[in-house]
């Protein structure tokens, strides 16, 4: 590391002192020659102490615009009454629909109806689950519109998570409960 600092040191010393880093001196206007009467304004750069003039322009909105909302979760799917260890993990994004999700559009269409909180989806109608018991723990970790979301629940077993959640959290292993 000495040795390191030490070729730096004298590589600087090296250097001329009336130049700058690259060896170069500035360039000062030649006597007896008037700039703005020999080139057009904007041409070069201007010499040392030349004064130019800074016009505003039009300010005009940019071509890509950022995404006004962010709405992107990391879910998981667990066996058991922990959340770890995690079998199952997506990331799912939902301006558009995309991510690593089975099926981004219907699980972000649920997610939209529920305003972004997973806790307040709306169960599906029509699906029967046994009652044996066999939990399984899924988890949200996200953005939905500048709000931080962390949800976490376990459910008797996968089916009723299923019925629970339908589209959102229907890419882990699923059995016939």
């Amino acid at each position: 590391m000495r040795r390191l600092i030490g070729l730096a040191a004298a590589g600087f010393l090296a250097l001329p002192l009336s130049g700058s880093l690259f060896g170069t001196a500035s360039a000062s206007p030649p006597h007896g020659s008037d700039r703005a009467a020999n080139a057009p304004v904007g041409s070069g750069p201007p010499y040392p102490g030349e004064v130019v003039p800074i016009v505003p322009g039009p300010v005009r909105p940019g071509g890509d615009r950022p995404p006004n909302r962010v709405r992107t979760f990391l879910l998981t799917f667990a066996r058991g009454e922990s959340p770890t260890p995690v079998l199952r993990h997506v990331l799912l994004m939902c301006d558009p629909p995309q991510g690593t999700h089975s099926d981004p559009v219907a699980a972000c269409g649920a997610l939209v109806a529920a305003k972004g909180d997973p806790g307040a989806l709306t169960p599906l109608s029509g699906v029967v689950c046994t009652t044996r018991y066999d939990p399984v723990t899924v988890t949200a970790t996200g953005t939905w519109d500048g709000r931080f979301v962390r949800f976490v629940k376990t459910y008797g077993n996968d089916c009723s998570l299923y019925a629970a959640t339908g589209a959102v959290f229907s890419f882990g292993e699923r059995s016939k409960s």
